[in-house]
C-alpha cells in the first residue's frame, strides 16, 4: 500500500517557499552540525516502538537532506555512502514529499511501486517499506522529517503512524522550546558580562585544565575505538567466510547445514551493526562537566541496551536480565553519556563471563540518586566477577579516582594512556565507564567479598521529571 501522494496548492513562487523555508531553518539553528539529544530521543524510541531497523530525524537544507538523529545507520550497508556522508540529495529523499505536501508518506512495499522503484534508496540500500512524517514548527514551517525505514515488506498500522506523528510534534516542540530558553539566557549573559580584552591568570589555568580534560578524553577515546575495531574483524571474517561457502551453492538446497551458515552470517551481522552504532556513538561524546540533560526513560534505555548486546551474550553462551524496581522511570539525565556508561560496563562483564551465566542489570533509586547494579549468577559457578578479574577491577578503579585529572601533567596523562593502550577490551571499556560517571558527577564501586562475590554498583545524580 503507498498513500497517495499530496502537494498544496501554493499561491507564491518556488524562490518564495525556499526562502521561507531556509529562514526557519537558521532561525532555529537547524544548520549547524551538533548533537540534539531530543532528536536522539525521537528515533530511538521511535525505533523501538515501531520495531523498525532504521529509524533517521533529517532537516532539509539547500539541496541535501542532512540526517540530524538517527539508530541502524548501519543496516543502509557497511559501504554505504549515507553512513560516511550522513546526508542525501533532496531529489533521492523520500522525505522531500513528505516535506513539500506537509503530509505523511506510507510505502508498503518499494519494489511494487512504479514511482519509487527506481529510488537510490530501493535500488542500493534495499529499503522495502517507509513510513515518514513531516517535522513542522511553531510556525507552521515544515523543516523536515520523522521517518523509519525497514528492509523487508511490512504495512504500518494505524496506531503506528499516530505515535510517529506524536513523537514528531514532541521532538519539535521541546527542541523549539530548548532553543528560545537558551537564546534568552545567551541574551542575559552577553547584558550582564563585560568581557575584559585581558584574560586573568585563573581564566588561563581554567583553559589549561580544559585542554587536559579535551586531551584525556580524545585519547580515550582513539584507544576505545582501536578495541572497538579489533573486536569488529572477528565477525567479519565470519561474514565474509560464510558468505562465499553460501555463494557456491556447495550444499544445494536449503538444509540444516545452510540453515547454520545463514544464521551465522545474520547473526555476526547484527554484532557487526551494533558495533560499528558505538563506534559513531562516541563522536558524540563530549568531554565536558556540563550535563545534556533531557527526559529519559531509563527502562526504555535499559532495553535498548540489553537488545543491542544480546548477540554478544549468546557468542558468550550467557543470558541478560534487565529488572527496574517499581516507582519513578523517567529523569533527567544526560542521555548519551548514562547510555554509554550502562552498554560499555555491562560489555566489560560480558567479556569474562563463563558460559551458563546470567548477566542481571538491576536498576533502583535511592534519594536523589539513580543506582544502576550488575551482575553475575552461575548455577554451578556461584555468583559474581571472576575471582581472577576482580583485583585487576578493584586496582583499575583506584587508579582512575586516585588520579585527578585536572592536576596531573600532560606526560603523567600520557604516560598513564600508554599503560591503558597494553590494557584488554574489558579493562579499557571499565575505565571508559568510570570517566563517563565521572562527568555525570557520579561514581562506580565494585562491591562484595571474596566468599559471596562481586558486583559492579554505579550512582549517579539525578532528579525525576514528575519531582
Amino acid at each position: 500500500m503507498l498513500t497517495p501522494l499530496f502537494c498544496h496548492w501554493h499561491n507564491e513562487s518556488s524562490e518564495i517557499r525556499k526562502n521561507r523555508h531556509q529562514k526557519a531553518i537558521a532561525r532555529l539553528g537547524l544548520h549547524e552540525n551538533k548533537v540534539i539529544p531530543v532528536f536522539d530521543e525521537a528515533t530511538q524510541i521511535s525505533a523501538h516502538i515501531l520495531q523498525s531497523p532504521i529509524c533517521i530525524l533529517g532537516i532539509l537544507d539547500g539541496e541535501n537532506y542532512y540526517f540530524k538523529s538517527g539508530f541502524g545507520f548501519a543496516n543502509f550497508g557497511l559501504n554505504s555512502d549515507l553512513i560516511r556522508d550522513r546526508k542525501i540529495s533532496r531529489d533521492d529523499s523520500f522525505a522531500t514529499h513528505i516535506i513539500d505536501s506537509k503530509k505523511p508518506l506510507q510505502i508498503e512495499n518499494t519494489t511494487q511501486d512504479s514511482f519509487f522503484f527506481d529510488n537510490v534508496l530501493v535500488q542500493h540500500h534495499q529499503v522495502k517499506s517507509y513510513l515518514g512524517v513531516p517535522l513542522i514548527t511553531a510556525d507552521g514551517e515544515c523543516v523536515g522529517c520523522l521517518e523509519v525505514f525497514d528492509l523487508q515488506s511490512r504495512q504500518f498500522s494505524d496506531y503506528q503512524l499516530e505515535f510517529l506523528i506524536l513523537t514528531a510534534r514532541w521532538c519539535m516542540a521541546e527542541y523549539e522550546r530548548d532553543f528560545l530558553a537558551n537564546q534568552v539566557k545567551q541574551k542575559q549573559e552577553s547584558t550582564e558580562y563585560n568581557f575584559s580584552s585581558t584574560i586573568s591568570d585563573v581564566e588561563i589555568l581554567a583553559t589549561d585544565v580544559g585542554k587536559k580534560n579535551i586531551n584525556y578524553s580524545k585519547n580515550l577515546s582513539i584507544k576505545l575505538i582501536n578495541k572497538l575495531i579489533e573486536k569488529i574483524s572477528v565477525p567479519l571474517t565470519s561474514v565474509i567466510g560464510m558468505s562465499s561457502v553460501l555463494k557456491q551453492g556447495i550444499y544445494g538446497k536449503v538444509n540444516a547445514k545452510q540453515l547454520e551458515y545463514l544464521n551465522i552470517v545474520y547473526d555476526s551481522g547484527q554484532e557487526i551493526t551494533t558495533l560499528l552504532d558505538e563506534i559513531v556513538s562516541l563522536g558524540a561524546i563530549e568531554d565536558k562537566k556540563t550535563l545534556d540533560l533531557t527526559i529519559v526513560d531509563i527502562e526504555i534505555l535499559g532495553e535498548q541496551i540489553i537488545n543491542s548486546l544480546q548477540m554478544s551474550a549468546q557468542n558468550k553462551e550467557c543470558s541478560l536480565r534487565l529488572s527496574v524496581e517499581p516507582g519513578e522511570k523517567v529523569w533527567y539525565l544526560d542521555r548519551e553519556k548514562i547510555k554509554q556508561t550502562i552498554y560499555y560496563l555491562l560489555t566489560t562483564i560480558i567479556e569474562t563471563a563463563r558460559p551458563g551465566g546470567n548477566i542481571q542489570v538491576h536498576i533502583s533509586q535511592k534519594q536523589a540518586h539513580i543506582k544502576i547494579t550488575m551482575l553475575v549468577k552461575h548455577p554451578w559457578l556461584g555468583d559474581g566477577i571472576p575471582y581472577e578479574k576482580t583485583e585487576s577491577y578493584i586496582q583499575a578503579i583506584q587508579q582512575y579516582y586516585d588520579m585527578d585529572i585536572n592536576q596531573v601533567s600532560e606526560e603523567e596523562i600520557k604516560s598513564y594512556l600508554s599503560d591503558i593502550s597494553k590494557y584488554s577490551y574489558d579493562l579499557t571499556t571499565l575505565l571508559f565507564s568510570c570517566y563517563l560517571t565521572d562527568l555525570q558527577q557520579g561514581d562506580i564501586k565494585l562491591q562484595g567479598t571474596s566468599e559471596l562475590g562481586y558486583r559492579f554498583q554505579v550512582s549517579i545524580p539525578a532528579q525525576p521529571h514528575h519531582s
